[in-house]
């Protein structure tokens, strides 16, 4: 578990004891409040589900949200019992086949709950009543250990499903782009034609898109995305733009054979796809809806010649123009990107 903590906390979020924090800046006793670890967003999906936990005691309640500090999802499992409220977060869930989801859960509420009921039951303070309760504790830590190997082995098997996968020319069922089985092999494609020339990766993320699914319906959302798409596609007729659905609301545009790749492309790009994506208002059966996207640019053979690297630091680019105010661009820093996991 790369990012992960486990601690009690007051009915008010927060933090009074920490069993573990990775990184220990995540939750810090007596000086923590869970809800400082949010935007506006996130945090109103952390609370929804806080409050739950605390209307409906004695029972685990789970929630996948995104945290401000490398803008990571983890999934949190919340129990309150009697004053107190347990919070565990770790970052690896999502990664499970759902069937080892399942197990890993039951697991992780079973952990929860003998923690709480020790707690209520006794003082945690008492060192001799903990150690007493130590062996349960080492035995559903193996339990973990065991599944985390499971794991690795079952990565191992999507690992070969996901390369025969990208070998695959695979639409995207919904908008009909470059799937996320296919995109990394027509990226290749491409670069192999000019192998050395620069490209340019654009990682585009809707802004607000959990919105328009909240208020208007999945159905809507799903013929926002198709429009959405339908955009992309024109920019790519005419055979220099890979476009690509990358996940969720999450798209992406890749140019390959360049000269040069300075600000000036940059915004160059930026500006015609404000002016054939962004400027006018998706049609949908529920009117007419407006549309933002925050965007972030990678090189390569500049930035690097690895495509998993090249998305990801677009990926992080794109992060960092929606911290700074959403609709808008970033070109991927070098420096910046190394510095913040230096840092840890």
């Amino acid at each position: 578990m790369g990012n992960s903590f486990f601690v009690r906390t007051t009915s008010q979020g927060i933090v009074q004891e920490s069993y573990w924090s990775d990184p220990i800046s995540l939750a810090i006793p007596y000086k923590t409040t869970l809800a400082e670890l949010f935007d506006e967003e996130n945090r109103q999906t952390f609370e929804k589900t806080f409050t739950s936990a605390l209307l409906e005691k004695h029972k685990v309640f789970c929630s996948h949200v995104v945290i401000i500090e490398e803008q990571l999802e983890l999934c949190f499992f919340i129990l309150s019992l009697d004053q107190d409220v347990w919070v565990l977060a770790v970052d690896y869930l999502m990664e499970l086949p759902p069937d080892l989801q399942e197990r890993q859960k039951s697991l992780l509420f079973r952990m929860i709950e003998q923690v709480a009921v020790m707690h209520s039951r006794f003082s945690l303070h008492n060192s001799q009543v903990v150690y007493s309760h130590f062996e349960q504790i080492q035995k559903l830590n193996n339990q973990l250990v065991n599944t985390q190997r499971e794991l690795q082995r079952a990565n191992k098997k999507l690992e070969a499903l996901n390369l025969d996968l990208n070998n695959r020319l695979v639409k995207d069922p919904l908008t009909g782009l470059v799937s996320r089985y296919q995109y990394r092999s027509e990226m290749q494609n491409v670069i192999n034609e000019h192998p050395n020339a620069l490209g340019l990766f654009a990682f585009i993320d809707i802004d607000a898109f959990k919105q328009i699914n909240d208020t208007y319906g999945h159905a809507v959302g799903d013929e926002y995305l198709v429009g959405f798409a339908k955009r992309l596609a024109a920019l790519s007729s005419d055979g220099k733009l890979i476009a690509m659905r990358i996940a969720g609301d999450e798209f992406g545009l890749y140019l390959h054979n360049l000269d040069q790749v300075d600000e000036g492309v940059l915004a160059s790009l930026f500006r015609k796809f404000e002016q054939h994506v962004t400027d006018s208002p998706i049609n949908t059966t529920r009117g007419d809806l407006p549309i933002s996207c925050s965007v972030g640019f990678a090189i390569y053979n500049r930035d690097t010649t690895n495509l998993f690297e090249l998305i990801e630091y677009a990926d992080w680019a794109m992060y960092q123009a929606k911290r700074g105010g959403k609709h808008g661009y970033r070109a991927f820093d070098k420096l910046h990107y190394d510095e913040r996991y230096l840092e840890k």
